[in-house]
């Protein structure tokens, strides 16, 4: 983080994180200095009990502690963009769309309300999907909100409910796609170019760096750096640019996603 974190100086505008927040708070002061934006937490729930059933373990007031810790941090100047992403299923945790919108009345967060999104290994059924229309409806009839003015490749359609200190954001994956205008890349841990989060279409990119080191891993920026190394720069960059010009204007349908062939999320890294 602290070698990304230099990056800043030359131009680098955001270096952000997702994390289940269980161990995160002791990180917290270190990760800033090193140059930290953002926080993604994911939360499908602030229900304890609830929490401990999704989660299969406790750790739910370590979540909230930390979720506080960074706000006291950012009165302190910290300047630290932290989003709350709940995953909303029918049945499950739908119930928690109102009691999260009222979690931002007098915190400056925001919670971001994704869509119910088919993935291997995730016993994904549709009949647990609840939309992006239902969510904005369910809120609405009690929350007014006011649509604020998003930027042209933003994923999330983001309101400000009335009165209240934090925002509420929807990810509409599967019911109102934003794939045309989606400029998100994607490379995995293990070194492998994704242009599209449901897409099963994948480029090593650590193969075609490790080409001229006889297929072993580099292992400093010195020998990265080496010129029989960085002569594969403009191979490098072919292939993003063939992989990102097959980016697709719009993903498949709900039916073809459920039976598509992918990483589980917990390998893709989202």
């Amino acid at each position: 983080m602290r070698e990304i974190g230099k990056l800043r100086h030359s131009g680098l505008r955001e270096l952000c994180l997702t994390s289940n927040a269980l161990t995160l708070s002791s990180k917290l002061d270190s990760l800033v200095d090193a140059g930290l934006t953002g926080i993604n937490i994911s939360l499908d729930t602030l229900d304890p009990f609830q929490f401990q059933i999704m989660t299969r373990r406790k750790g739910f007031e370590k979540v909230m502690n930390c979720i506080q810790r960074i706000i006291e941090m950012n009165r302190a100047g910290a300047n630290v963009n932290l989003k709350i992403n709940c995953v909303v299923l029918r049945g499950l945790n739908d119930g928690q769309i109102i009691p999260f919108v009222e979690f931002c009345r007098d915190h400056p967060v925001e919670v971001r309300f994704i869509e119910y999104m088919p993935f291997d290994g995730n016993r994904w059924n549709r009949q647990k999907l609840v939309s992006y229309q239902e969510m904005r409806a369910i809120i609405e009839a009690k929350i007014p909100l006011l649509k604020l003015t998003d930027h042209e490749n933003d994923t999330s359609k983001t309101f400000q409910p009335e009165g209240f200190r934090g925002r509420v954001g929807f990810i509409t994956s599967l019911t109102d796609n934003f794939c045309g205008t989606c400029n998100r890349l994607r490379v995995t841990a293990d070194g492998s170019l994704k242009v599209c989060l449901f897409g099963n279409s994948e480029v090593s990119l650590r193969d075609l760096i490790r080409q001229n080191n006889n297929g072993l891993p580099i292992e400093s920026m010195e020998l990265l750096e080496a010129r029989d190394i960085a002569d594969n720069e403009r191979s490098l960059l072919e292939v993003i640019g063939t992989a990102v010009k097959r980016k697709q204007p719009k993903h498949a349908g709900i039916g073809k996603l459920k039976k598509m062939e992918n990483r589980p999320m917990i390998l893709i890294g989202g």
